[in-house]
């Protein structure tokens, strides 16, 4: 017979249950974990593991694991880092640029110890606010040639930036760093601060850097805006002036051509022409020296045969003197004076000579 005191207790069965559910919970803590190492990359960005502060991996290959799962150690045993290789960030520089003030008095000086500016090469005054965009390309060296991750990386350009932009600007003109040379200075600065990065082995490109504002103290942005609005018209005027002079001058010069043309035909015309007449006046020379009694007959003859043949009317009515019949010819009609012109050379050919 089984004694009474064989039995638990209530207390003793309360005991053993709550031991059983710590070592469940126990077991689910170390298993939760256990599993604490298990993460996800995701596709914009590649993890590597330190173990102990150190890279496991023997190569590269081993070192950089691309997106998905990587199982690691819990910590304090192993740590994932995960590189956003692929996401372009980025920096907003604005230590060179304007700030807010209170009212506009404050606005008719600068105060070098709240804003920045740079000063150009004919030491003018210009404040600017800088966008630099850049991509992570080597993450074993970004991650442990920089300090305080991202925060490092972006300091490092924030200040190479500030660097190389008012060294640069020292080189250009105000007019130039406000209109024409913004780009050529943003791409001197940007492979300036890439070199530097580059020295530093910072596994850091820059994509881009843009000037999202650059303009003089506002004190003075009016007067640069009347010299800016000056050269655009000025601008503007040699482009209308090209431009007229490309649309007017290939018909100027067709029309050039053609009446140097015409000149040139009018010119072998009248040659050809002087040129006959020319022969046919020495050949009646010839003749008249030969002959001058009977060559003067005959150009008195073709003289009176030319004037006879241009008569409009003949009228014959008696003379005023002696009332013996007359002959008057008029020529081109009643109430005009015509010149008689000489007869044609050709008249006087060789038959008649």
């Amino acid at each position: 017979m089984t004694k009474a005191t064989d039995k638990p207790t209530p207390l003793i069965r309360t005991v053993n249950d709550f031991m059983m559910l710590l070592k469940v919970m126990m077991g689910i803590v170390f298993a939760l974990y256990c599993m604490s190492g298990i993460t996800l990359v995701k596709p914009d960005e590649v993890g590597m593991v330190l173990r102990l502060g150190r890279l496991v991996g023997s190569n590269r290959i081993d070192q950089v694991h691309q997106p998905g799962w990587i199982w690691a150690f819990p910590k304090p045993v192993d740590q994932v880092v995960k590189i956003p290789v692929r996401q372009i960030r980025e920096v907003r520089i604005t230590e060179l640029a304007a700030v807010t003030k209170e009212n506009d008095l404050d606005y008719r000086d600068i105060d070098p110890v709240r804003e920045g500016y740079c000063i150009s090469a004919d030491e003018n005054i210009f404040q600017a606010k800088i966008l630099v965009k850049y991509q992570i390309t080597d993450p074993i060296v970004a991650i442990f040639n920089l300090a305080n991750g991202f925060v490092g990386m972006e300091a490092i350009i924030r200040d190479f930036t500030i660097c190389e932009m008012v060294k640069v600007a020292g080189q250009f003109n105000i007019d130039g760093i406000l209109s024409e040379n913004k780009k050529q200075i943003s791409q001197q600065v940007q492979e300036n601060v890439q070199n530097r990065l580059n020295q530093i082995e910072s596994g850091l490109t820059l994509l881009s850097l843009e000037f999202e504002e650059i303009a003089p103290p506002v004190f003075l942005q009016k007067n640069f805006e009347e010299v800016n609005t000056a050269y655009i018209n000025r601008r503007n005027f040699i482009n209308e002036a090209q431009s007229l002079r490309e649309e007017k001058l290939p018909g100027a010069s067709a029309k050039a051509s053609e009446k140097i043309s015409e000149a040139e035909s009018y010119e072998q015309t009248v040659l050809a022409e002087a040129t006959a007449e020319a022969g046919k006046f020495n050949e009646l020379l010839q003749a008249y020296l030969k002959n001058p009694e009977e060559i003067s007959l005959n150009m008195i003859y073709k003289t009176h045969q030319a004037i006879i043949m241009g008569a409009q009317n003949m009228f014959v009515f008696p003379s005023e003197k002696d009332g013996a019949a007359a002959v008057k010819l008029y020529l081109g009609g009643a109430d005009k004076n015509k010149a008689l012109p000489l007869p044609p050379i050709h008249l006087y050919d060789d038959e008649d000579m």
